[in-house]
């Protein structure tokens, strides 16, 4: 197999896995006791803030009420980083504790009348523990495009290595009214200095074009703590499933 062959079938092979866990998740029913504690920590440490909702689940038989799709019960975590939900109806219902559009938890569950042993009354959420930690807020942004033999399955074998300037960016403050702007520059690189350490929003303009496609605004999570030992965000732009162009953090600097 010639080597730029081999290049296509892996780019494909590689996109494949991604636009397959597009499908519907699947999520277990957990029955559970009318009362509830949900607790969310973030790296194993309790965090306030979060909201918790407990809403109806929509069925052919679903009362005025559940089929307005508004939620039961919501509420905050405190500064324990717990919610306590109280005198739960029978029947079927959403649990979800999620903060900025950021979930750290959803559940199906169902209140019983006679609950068990084996009943839940109790949901741990970890919020954010996924974001990338780093240092300072400064990184690149990179990507792939089509090479130019003219061949479209060639060009996307002989991809070349882009960055992207001009690119806007906005940061901010997860629990505060802090934020920051700034572009890139003509060498992809990024920089906003003197961020205090915390938990925040990364916003990334979209627009840029790559072997992907047109890349879709990227939202994610960073937590800039000087305990980190990365001091840069390496980001590439890639297929990153459900037809979503955004960026990563380069596999290499993981």
């Amino acid at each position: 197999m010639g080597r730029e062959l081999l290049a296509l079938v892996l780019l494909l092979n590689a996109a494949a896995p991604a636009a397959f866990s597009c499908s519907a998740e699947s999520f277990v029913l957990r029955q559970v006791t009318p009362d509830l504690s949900v607790v969310v920590t973030h790296r194993q440490k309790p965090i306030a803030g979060i909201e918790v909702e407990v809403t109806p689940v929509i069925e052919p038989n679903s009362t005025e009420l559940e089929a307005s799709g508004r939620p039961v019960f919501s509420g905050s975590t405190d500064e324990h980083g717990t919610v306590r939900i109280g005198n739960l109806l029978p029947g079927k219902y959403w649990l979800t504790a999620s903060h900025r559009e950021f979930e750290a938890g959803k559940e199906l569950i169902e209140v019983v009348r006679v609950p068990d042993a084996k009943t839940k009354k109790r949901f741990r959420f970890e919020w954010a523990d996924s974001s990338y930690q780093t240092r300072r807020v400064a990184g690149t942004l990179t990507g792939l495009i089509p090479g130019s033999t003219g061949n479209r399955l060639m060009d996307i074998a002989r991809a070349q290595e882009t960055v992207y300037p001009g690119v806007s960016l906005h940061l901010a403050a997860a629990f505060s009214d802090e934020e920051y702007r700034t572009v890139s520059d003509s060498t992809g690189f990024f920089l906003i200095d003197a961020v205090s350490d915390g938990i925040y929003i990364l916003t990334i303009a979209g627009g840029m074009k790559s072997v992907s496609g047109t890349a879709d605004t990227t939202t994610m999570l960073i937590e800039v703590t000087q305990n980190s030992s990365r001091d840069a965000l390496p980001l590439q732009l890639r297929d990153t499933g459900c037809y979503q162009t955004e960026f990563e953090l380069d596999e290499k600097s993981r």
